[in-house]
């Protein structure tokens, strides 16, 4: 008996052992990640804004950036406004590499978090284990990590999760208060966890949620800017990809949880309310790409504490008839084949993770820096060096606005698309003429000409430069290899 004992606390150290080897490979991974991470895009002009915040000591409300959004005083919700002043600030230590560093640390504490709700909510450890490795292979596979507010907003979500799952009331609110002035456009989600918590029982708080939201600069049209961003939403979704709906199949990661999610409702009997909420979160990640993160985020841990049950059950189920497997049945016990079962699926998550570190390793690949192929490093140069241009009514493709905004250069539409729509701002419909003329290329001399244009910015890759080339009242003042600025010239 002692000997079994014994062998039984081998084992168990051993099991334990394993998993804590799993566990901090994958914060190694979660580090990694965001370390090296490749996306900015947004990240450029939040910078700028938290800039201008700092420096000016007041939170914008009406457009900064654009000229032609400051000739029409545009009014601006900057509803990320708390985020602009961190990525401020983080980049002011060493620029793009104190980003990286930034983002490794988020994306770790976000996987510690979602390790520790899920732990609350499952109680089971090799359960919170798989959950955090299906997000990191979300990272891998659908989502990647930008520069962000999304990036940051993940750790406050869990937060507050973790919070509520403690009847920590008060303190979710304050964390609500928060996370509304670092990402505003997502309150729904915010509102989507008080009522999970919340309701019925404790159906005050969530009332009470409802008006913290308005503790923002901009109170009541937070709410607004959302209602309001819906009207024009199919515009939207016609040019910008983030924006459109999601094809499940290009997302192999996000289509894999949603599987193992119909997976654990068959096999379960989970409650009406967890049905309803992940099932939400299903639909909310199925209407835009930029919504799957919240998958592995809230919808799995919603879910968590039927995991193991549905593993248990499937287990039950495995036909007992097999008669390879007659030999065995009296040896190997349900707890042993459970432990088979999450390292092996822990092997298979963990080796999207190993591959991508492999290959930024080996392909010699360097952390985030600005490419003169992708951004208009020297064109910004020539016209931060002319004053004339730079305060010229200067067209630019809607991907290069946000470097030119970081570079301090006035823009014509960019990547704050509701700004430009008349859902927000009724006497411009500016964002649909732009990509009309310079993405569709439906007359883009129109739109030169009816915005008064005077020089434009062009990578020389997109199509529209082939286009811009056969006009014969452009002429160019400036090239690179890969950008070309041509002075418009009305009177040919």
């Amino acid at each position: 008996m002692n000997s079994d004992i014994n062998n039984n606390s081998k084992h168990n150290k051993i099991i334990k052992g394993l998993f804590y080897i799993i566990f901090f490979v994958c914060l190694f991974f979660a580090f990694f990640y965001g370390l090296t991470f490749k996306i900015v895009n947004d990240g450029f002009w939040h910078i700028k804004v938290g800039e201008y915040i700092i420096k000016n000591l007041t939170i914008p409300y009406n457009d900064i950036f654009s000229w032609y959004g400051k000739s029409m005083n545009l009014k601006w919700i900057s509803h990320e406004w708390l985020f602009g002043v961190v990525a401020y600030l983080v980049y002011s230590i060493h620029g793009f590499t104190s980003v990286a560093i930034f983002i490794g640390i988020v994306n770790t504490l976000t996987c510690v978090l979602l390790y520790l709700l899920i732990k609350m909510r499952s109680k089971s450890s090799w359960v919170s284990l798989i959950c955090i490795s299906l997000y990191l292979v979300t990272l891998y596979n659908d989502v990647g990590l930008a520069f962000r507010p999304i990036t940051v907003s993940m750790v406050i979500i869990l937060t507050l999760c973790i919070l509520l799952e403690r009847k920590k009331y008060l303190i979710g609110l304050i964390v609500l208060i928060i996370g509304v002035n670092v990402h505003g456009g997502i309150y729904p989600i915010y509102l989507i966890i008080f009522a999970y918590y919340t309701l019925f029982k404790n159906y005050k708080f969530f009332i009470a949620s409802l008006f913290c939201i308005l503790i923002n600069p901009y109170t009541y049209n937070i709410y607004m800017y959302t209602i309001n961003a819906m009207k024009e939403m199919s515009v939207e979704k016609t040019y910008i990809n983030e924006w459109k709906v999601t094809a499940l199949y290009d997302y192999k990661a996000s289509l894999v949880i949603v599987i193992f999610m119909v997976f654990i409702y068959a096999y379960n009997r989970v409650k009406l309310k967890d049905i309803l909420f992940s099932g939400s979160i299903i639909l909310l990640a199925f209407s835009s790409n930029r919504q799957i993160i919240f998958l592995s985020i809230i919808a799995l841990p919603m879910v968590s504490p039927y995991i193991l049950g549905g593993i248990e059950k499937l287990i039950d189920n495995f036909p007992k008839d097999i008669y390879v497997l007659k030999p065995l049945r009296d040896v190997v016990t349900k707890q042993s084949v459970k432990v088979v079962i999450f390292i092996f699926i822990q092997a298979v998550l963990i080796f999207p993770n190993i591959f991508y570190t492999y290959n930024f390793v080996s392909n010699k690949m360097t952390l985030f820096t600005v490419d003169s192929a992708d951004y208009p490093i020297y064109a910004a140069n020539y016209i931060n060096s002319h004053p004339k241009v730079k305060s010229s009514r200067l067209l630019s493709h809607y991907n290069d606005s946000p470097y030119l905004i970081f570079r301090g250069i006035p823009t014509f539409v960019d990547s704050r698309a509701d700004l430009f729509l008349p859902s927000y701002n009724k006497n411009t419909n500016a964002f649909y003429d732009f990509m009309r003329g310079f993405v569709d290329h439906y007359e883009p001399q129109e739109l030169i000409s009816k915005y008064k244009i005077e020089y434009i910015l062009v990578n020389k890759s997109y199509s529209i430069y082939d286009i811009l080339n056969t006009y014969k009242n452009l002429s160019v003042v400036y090239e690179d290899e890969n950008y070309c600025i041509y002075k418009v010239d009305y009177f040919q």
